[in-house]
């Protein structure tokens, strides 16, 4: 099996080729330029790399957010354009989920924060203790404040004594953080921060093998809250 994964969910872009038995070819970009120039000169370079073609694909990987309004049209454009020409399944995974694989086998309590402006975060909380992220919490828009709040009636409940914080929101409200949990929060290496593709297709494989399919036509982004043209849209302002 081999899969092609493609994530444009967060302001990093990556793109991997990954196997059953290892990642064959990762590539990342987190500087300036759009994901729309950069993502399939990554899928051109993956394949000449490997020499491999999307005919040797077995299915196609993609984040299906939280994250970036216009990062994740882009990538779900770009899996479309992919999955329609080739014939590929598709297989969709949570960009939050894809973040706290990154610390699999950890027994620290893990909550994963991106970015989501207006004083928000896009969250979840996960228990990464077993191979792959089992999540404690749904998936939600919520303040800085009502973050804490949960992760620390989650630590209460589920005993933990740590806690790690993954994800490009965590950046904007550190000092808050570090603040409101002290010597419980651990501190992360930059390079564990952010979605990696390589962490997709190694979840991508375990949803293929039990048959966890989307179909092309049903392939939509999830935003958890609407964009700002559709708010101002709702409130009569457009």
């Amino acid at each position: 099996m081999l899969i092609l994964a493609i994530d444009s969910a967060t302001p990093c872009a990556g793109v991997a080729l990954v196997n059953k038995e290892k990642v064959l070819y990762e590539e990342s970009a987190n500087f300036k330029r759009t994901h729309s120039e950069i993502l399939m000169p990554m899928v051109d370079r993956a394949f000449k790399t490997c020499e491999c073609s999307l005919d040797d694909v077995s299915a196609i990987a993609v984040t299906v957010g939280p994250g970036s309004f216009t990062g994740l049209r882009i990538g779900m454009g770009t899996v479309k354009g992919l999955g329609l020409g080739s014939g590929k399944p598709i297989i969709v995974v949570s960009t939050l989920e894809t973040i706290a694989f990154n610390l699999s086998g950890h027994q620290a309590m893990v909550g994963v924060l991106l970015d989501a402006r207006k004083q928000e975060v896009y969250s979840s909380i996960y228990d990464v203790s077993g191979k792959f992220p089992s999540a404690l919490t749904d998936e939600q828009a919520i303040s800085p404040e009502g973050f804490v709040e949960l992760a620390l009636e989650m630590k209460e409940k589920q005993s933990y004594s740590q806690i790690i914080l993954l994800g490009d929101g965590y950046y904007p409200y550190q000092d808050y953080f570090k603040s409101a949990f002290g010597k419980m929060l651990i501190p992360t290496p930059s390079h564990l921060m952010l979605p990696r593709a390589g962490a997709l297709g190694n979840l991508a494989i375990n949803k293929a093998d039990k048959g966890e399919f989307t179909d092309v036509f049903a392939l939509k982004p999830i935003y958890l809250r609407l964009s700002e043209a559709e708010y101002k849209l709702k409130k009569g302002a457009l």
